[in-house]
């Protein structure tokens, strides 16, 4: 049962009065230090948060262990601390984006060092229940970003110089400790959980005024059952008495034993009151006890009424359901466009993809002259080819000097360029030489070891034959694709010359208005305003013109005609025009409705669903008839990958044109 509890608390104490150590009290929050392991207690930590710490906080500890220290008096405060209880009727994610919302509207997110942690656990006096709440402490010094303090002076009082700069410490907030501050604080944090329960669609509310003034406000709605139910003593708060074993079993006896006597008053048994000397905590347990017992009366009066309130709903909305499914389907022209333009987005899209992949897949692809070169490289571990590169580029470089040493013979200020030339020819020669013979000796292993070779090339040519029949599936898939594109387009142009309400197909249409049909297949005419003239009834279509449609005349083409109504003093004269009312969507107008039918009961948005698909199946199947009747299919053909001449292959012919073994 949605319950409300806000505690607003000012550093908190003891028994004895004195004030708890800062970051002990942390340490309790967050299950942290001596709190880790904490016997006896059922309560469970389900997360703990922080924000705003400064640099030299490694961790909200340290902030809250300094903060104690620089407590300037015995009865200063470090912290303030709001505990408030959460919802059970709310997931965990839920409490924690109330508890987030409530940080920054309050100001706290962004002004104040925070650590907060939420707590849950089975609720004392009733095991069907959770109790689950937050512990918020924040520091009130409000943070200036773009001064940071050291903890020697972010602690101290705030204090400026004569020309009006700080000097030290922050300016401490004044925001949350008065009275009004706190009721206003109870009602932000009541309104929050409030909209989280509509946006839920949950039932229920909680509230942070007392049980006076929410009983008053009850009675002035006309809610008197309800009203009665908070006509109560509020409960007494126990403190930690429960805690104590016998107490709490005694706790629980009083309140079975109220609820005894409860059930007894329903059934029209009415017992006398024993008068009884009750020690006080006595009295506030019984007071206790009669709490809980009516706030389980309340909530199963909650839960009944929301039980009924479903039934109604699920009612309604199966019969509007069956009404939604026995609707006439009307396709025009404009249904038939709208659906033959989807599948051209819908086909060139898929035929961008395949060409893609096409494209990709294309490159490796290779011809005869690769694969004679890539099995080579694998039978030699990737040095064949780059060996014959090689031996080009080396050729290249030593014809190109050799070209260059006889214009410098015999030239005195060419004697240094003549003898580095000269040297590296003679390198360049020796490079090449020993190139040669590591090519030779692999034309040697190919001879003598030729089956390897072989058998190398024939796994590299299925391998490619493999890609090559991949590939033209994706070639025609994609020439597939471009087809249906051709096709939806033919058909496209030709219904674009079509009017868009033309009517297609219909089925189920009446044949003369009746109340159940709906005004541009949107709006029900028995939702519209209607008068009766000379016992003819007439639906208002539009109420600034005074247009209006008549009940028994004739549907043509899913249309019938307007009327004019004009009033004369008491007199009401109506003129037949020469529009009509179109009883479907038309594609000109601008409709949205899908918005509303996402607001709709679940059996409503199936019904719409299970529509939508009927209709669309349909116009499936006329289109599938127009496209495969009016234009011919042709075949996609393959075109072989192109071959090309590899720059390896007539490096290696042209090195054994030069060098011969």
């Amino acid at each position: 049962m949605a319950h409300y509890y806000f505690e607003n608390t000012p550093h908190g104490k003891r028994k004895d009065g004195t004030k708890l150590n800062t970051a002990i009290h942390y340490d309790y929050i967050s299950r942290e230090g001596d709190y880790t392991n904490m016997k006896n207690r059922q309560e469970n930590l389900k997360i703990t948060s922080f924000g705003n710490l400064p640099e030299w906080a490694d961790n909200p500890r340290d902030f809250w262990q300094k903060a104690e220290e620089h407590r300037n008096k015995p009865n200063g405060r470090a912290y303030r601390e709001f505990k408030f209880a959460l919802q059970e009727e709310l997931s965990l994610e839920e409490n924690i984006k109330c508890v987030e919302k409530f940080l920054k509207e309050t100001g706290i997110k962004d002004n104040h060092v925070y650590s907060y942690a939420i707590h849950d656990k089975t609720a004392a006096f009733s095991k069907e229940h959770r109790n689950i709440h937050c512990h918020l402490m924040f520091n009130e010094k409000i943070i200036e970003k773009n001064r940071p303090l050291e903890p020697d002076m972010y602690f101290k009082n705030y204090a400026e110089n004569k020309l009006g700069e700080p000097t030290k410490g922050y300016r401490s907030s004044r925001d949350f400790s008065t009275k009004t501050a706190t009721i206003d604080i109870r009602k932000l944090f009541a309104d929050i959980v409030n909209d989280k329960f509509q946006e839920k669609g949950f039932n229920i509310s909680v509230s942070e005024k007392s049980l006076k003034a929410q009983r008053q406000e009850l009675i002035e709605q006309g809610k008197i059952e309800e009203a009665e139910l908070l006509n109560r003593t509020p409960a007494p708060h126990l403190g930690n008495a429960y805690k104590n074993p016998a107490i709490l079993e005694y706790i629980i006896e009083k309140i079975d034993e109220t609820d005894a006597k409860a059930d007894k008053a329903a059934d029209g048994f009415i017992e006398q009151e024993k008068e009884e000397n009750l020690s006080i905590q006595e009295q506030k347990i019984k007071l206790f006890a009669n709490d809980v017992v009516i706030r389980q009366v309340a909530k199963q009066i909650q839960q009944e009424r929301l039980r009924l309130k479903k039934e109604q709903q699920a009612k309604k909305a199966i019969a509007e359901a069956e009404e939604i499914k026995q609707e006439a389907m009307i396709i025009t022209t404009g249904d038939i466009c709208k659906y033959l333009d989807t599948k051209i987005n819908e086909f060139e899209k898929k035929a961008a993809e395949n060409l893609a992949v096409f494209k990709a897949a294309k490159k490796n692809i290779l011809n005869e002259q690769r694969l004679e070169l890539l099995a080579k490289d694998k039978m030699f571990n990737d040095n064949y080819s780059k060996d014959i590169k090689q031996y080009d580029k080396i050729s290249k470089e030593l014809k190109q000097i050799n070209s260059i040493l006889p214009t410098l013979y015999g030239k005195i200020d060419k004697i240094k360029e003549l003898s580095f030339l000269s040297k590296k020819s003679q390198e360049l020669s020796s490079s090449r030489t020993k190139m040669g013979k590591r090519i030779s000796a692999y034309k040697i292993e190919l001879t003598t070891n030729h089956e390897k070779y072989t058998s190398i090339l024939n796994q590299l040519k299925k391998e490619n034959e493999d890609a090559i029949s991949e590939n033209k599936i994706l070639y025609a898939r994609y020439k597939y694709d471009m087809l249906q594109v051709q096709k939806y387009k033919t058909a496209l142009d030709k219904l674009s010359k079509e009017d868009k309400n033309t009517i297609i197909f219909s089925d189920k249409i009446s044949s003369r208005l009746e109340h159940k049909n709906k005004l541009n297949g949107i709006t029900p005419l028995k939702d519209l305003p209607s008068i009766t003239n000379n016992n003819n009834t007439y639906f208002i279509i539009d109420k600034n013109n005074n247009k209006a449609v008549k009940i028994g005349d004739d549907i043509t083409q899913g249309k019938v005609p307007v009327y004019y109504l004009k009033t004369n003093d008491t007199k009401i004269s109506i003129q037949k025009s020469n529009e009509f009312a179109f009883l479907y969507a038309r594609k000109e107008q601008i409709s949205n409705t899908s918005q509303k039918k996402l607001n709709e009961h679940p059996i409503i948005q199936e019904a719409y669903r299970q529509r939508q698909t009927s209709i669309t199946d349909k116009i499936s199947k006329i289109v599938d008839h127009i496209v495969n009747n009016d234009i011919k299919q042709t075949q996609a053909k393959w075109q072989e990958n192109e071959q090309t001449t590899d720059k390896t292959k007539l490096a290696e012919k042209k090195m054994y044109n030069e060098w011969s073994l």
